[in-house]
């Protein structure tokens, strides 16, 4: 019998969705509204793949002028939040 007690394996947030440099609303959340670094694995919960593909991702946006490097949008600051930096699980 398994243990009723133990807690469900954690699921990856982003695994089944397409990670593309264009959505910017997207990689915005895993990205410091202030600082403007990328949260790591242990901030967003993503598996290692995506959040390579993530960082991948930020990183081309902001050569190619889709994201600003230094601070987020200010219309994506009311977005909910995909991973919440000040509870982590």
């Amino acid at each position: 019998m398994e243990n009723p007690y133990k807690d469900p394996p954690k699921r990856c947030v982003l695994c089944g969705i397409n990670v593309d440099y264009k959505n910017v609303q997207l990689l915005s959340q895993f990205v410091s509204p202030y600082t403007g670094r990328i949260y790591g694995r242990h901030i967003t919960g993503l598996c290692g793949k995506k959040q390579k593909e993530i960082t991948k991702a930020i990183k081309r946006a902001h050569v190619i002028g889709f994201m600003p490097v230094v601070y987020k949008d200010p219309t994506f600051l009311n977005d909910p939040k995909i991973c919440d930096i000040r509870h982590p699980e």
